[in-house]
């Protein structure tokens, strides 16, 4: 797969995956690669209840593309 600019210099999709500070900051989201799988994680604040719904929707998903710059994570890069 031929890679844009953008999808080549993403912060989000590449290793060291940079956390995306979602509600002014107090939630982080990143893309976690395991086992050869690309996953969307939460950290937060320590509040269940700030991240509660969203954890629900969110954590854990097992993604094939970045939400932000839409790099296939199941291809090969070239």
């Amino acid at each position: 797969m031929k890679l844009t600019e953008k999808q080549k210099n993403c912060p989000y999709c590449h290793d060291p995956f940079q956390s995306i500070p979602l509600f002014r900051g107090e939630i982080l989201l990143q893309i976690v690669e395991d086992g050869g799988e690309y996953r969307l994680m939460i950290e937060g604040n320590g509040d269940p209840e700030d991240i509660g719904f969203l954890s629900y929707i969110v954590d854990g998903q097992v993604i094939s593309g970045c939400p932000f710059c839409k790099r296939s994570l199941d291809e090969e890069e070239e």
